[in-house]
């Protein structure tokens, strides 16, 4: 049932709009001026406002203006005796969606009422449509039996309202799967809303994920409806839940076992009907054994883990990557030459799919419509990690143990290079494969001038 907050000073037509729209099956909430208004609001949403002009202490028009510093979306239908074109004028600049001359004919207020309604929720149906479109990135591309491996479990998971946490290195796809698991449930319908929460500081994203109240803290000047509810009846996705910070997360948690948060600086218990997914590189059971990320969350978070694998490891998908991606930069020969796939095989891709994609966008415009050729890649592209460097010759003024001494050096650097690439510059991962400290890492790193990045 759509609710309906009436505000009327005067008791008898009040009551005769309340009856009269009650029997259109509307909800309606009856109130006698402005103050009981707000208090209305902070308790109930309304489908709809219908106020009355002159009404005690402050009017209607300036009720409007207030009203839509909080909420840009609920509609306001205006009420008056005064049939003054001005007054019309100024209230529908104001963000009315209609304006009614006193007396009111009941027939004129059901089809207004209905139109509004029938406006808000064709609005909604809009943004939610741009959201699909938006969406529609969500194909997983490759038949490699590692990815396969992974899109069989998502299959199994994506119906459900199970919380999944995404799992890879950066650039594989994570929030690619996690578009693939919201159009394969029965939230395809409703919103996915996703939200980086490396990208946004950590004293705003309270405020982002969970919304705030006018005047809970300086410059909130205005009610601000956060991410979570704003997922209602959909999907939330919150890519870089490593970084969320440790004071926020028994919040997180509170919404996951309950459904139920409060926005900042508010009292209202608010529910949102959101499916939960999140992704990170990060340990997090390294997270909570360290301190930084809670036990108990990482557990309500990993539900059902999903490993999306590197690019590496299934590197046969180029067959239908590279034509992909060449294709959606419009590219006119996306039949790339089987030596020169050969060589895009040979390369590790540490950046992983992400590295792909911008790689072979950049080549699409650097060949100016003609087939792709090698020239129209980075050059250190085809410098396979496990070639010999250069500068390893003898020199046959030292002795053995001095070119053993060079020669070991410079296979270090070149090591140490390569590891640095293929992991990203994720240097917790190079010391880890080359069994030494972070720290032993960072001085050798220093010593053969290697930044890393």
């Amino acid at each position: 049932m759509q609710s309906i907050l009436l505000i009327e000073d005067r008791e008898g037509l009040r009551q005769v709009y309340a009856t009269f729209l009650r029997g259109q099956d509307y909800g309606v909430h009856e109130t006698g001026s402005v103050d009981e208004a707000r208090k209305a609001l902070k308790h109930h949403q309304f489908s709809l406002i219908l106020s009355d002009y002159m009404l005690p202490g402050t009017n209607g028009l300036d009720f409007l203006k207030e009203l839509r510093g909080q909420d840009k979306d609920t509609p306001v239908i205006m009420m008056t005796a005064f049939g003054e074109v001005k007054l019309a004028v100024e209230v529908m600049k104001s963000g009315a969606f209609d304006f009614l001359e006193k007396p009111i004919d009941l027939e004129h207020l059901k089809l207004v009422v209905a139109r509004a309604l029938e406006h808000n929720s064709l609005k909604r149906r809009s943004e939610y449509d741009r959201d699909r479109d938006r969406q529609s990135d969500h194909v997983i591309i490759g038949n490699s039996a590692a990815l396969q491996k992974v899109v069989t479990l998502a299959d199994k998971v994506a119906p459900v309202d199970t919380t999944c946490l995404l799992l890879g290195e950066s650039g594989v796809g994570k929030e690619v799967f996690a578009r693939y698991l919201h159009a394969g449930s029965p939230r395809a319908e409703g919103p996915l809303v996703a939200v980086n929460c490396a990208s946004i500081p950590g004293e705003l994203l309270e405020s982002e994920l969970f919304g705030h109240e006018r005047g809970a803290f300086t410059g909130a000047d205005r009610r601000k409806i956060g991410l979570v509810e704003m997922a209602d009846a959909g999907t939330l996705f919150l890519d870089e839940i490593g970084e969320l910070p440790l004071d926020l997360q028994p919040k997180l948690l509170r919404f996951i076992q309950t459904r139920e948060m409060t926005r900042v600086g508010g009292t209202r218990v608010i529910k949102s009907d959101a499916r939960l997914l999140c992704a990170t590189n990060r340990d997090l059971k390294a997270g909570y054994r360290e301190g930084w990320f809670r036990e108990d969350l990482y557990y309500r978070l990993a539900v059902f883990p999903l490993e999306v694998p590197p690019l590496r490891v299934r590197i046969e998908d180029l067959d239908e990557l590279v034509p992909f991606f060449m294709n959606r930069a419009g590219h006119p020969h996306p039949n790339l030459d089987p030596n020169l796939l050969a060589r895009l095989k040979a390369y590790s891709w540490p950046g992983n799919v992400r590295e792909l994609e911008n790689v072979l966008e950049r080549a699409c415009i650097l060949s100016r419509q003609e087939p792709l050729a090698e020239r129209h890649f980075p050059i250190d592209l085809f410098t396979t990690s496990d070639s010999l460097p250069v500068n390893m010759t003898m020199d046959l003024n030292k002795t053995l143990k001095g070119n053993m001494k060079d020669w070991e050096q410079a296979l270090e650097r070149h090591l140490i290079a390569a590891l640095l690439r293929e992991e990203g510059g994720r240097r917790d991962r190079v010391a880890a494969r080359l069994g030494v400290s972070v720290k032993t890492l960072y001085n050798k790193m220093q010593a053969h001038q290697l930044s890393g990045d």
